[in-house]
C-alpha cells in the first residue's frame, strides 16, 4: 500500500519543491485526512516542527515514517 504514495512523493531533488510542507499538502501527498494526520503530528517520532499556528511536515521524511509505522496505528 506504501507503493502507491511513491507516485507522489518525488525521489529526485528539485529545488521548487519546499522541504517542509503543510498539513494539507501532506494531505494531498498521501491521501490521509487532516484529522487523522493531526493525530500522527502528536505521536513522538513524526517528522513534523509544531508552532503555535502552524505545523510543517519533512516532505522527504514522511514516506519514511509512514513505511516504518505502517500497520502499527491503532485508534
Amino acid at each position: 500500500m506504501i507503493d502507491i504514495y511513491k507516485n507522489n512523493f518525488k525521489e529526485e531533488e528539485n529545488d521548487n519543491e519546499p522541504l517542509l510542507i503543510s498539513v494539507e499538502e501532506a494531505m494531498k501527498l498521501t491521501g490521509i485526512g487532516r484529522n487523522r494526520l493531526l493525530k500522527f503530528v502528536k505521536q513522538r517520532g513524526f517528522p513534523a516542527l509544531i508552532f503555535p499556528h502552524k505545523i510543517l511536515i519533512d516532505r522527504n521524511q514522511l514516506p519514511i515514517w509512514l513505511q516504518k509505522n505502517y500497520g502499527i496505528y491503532k485508534n
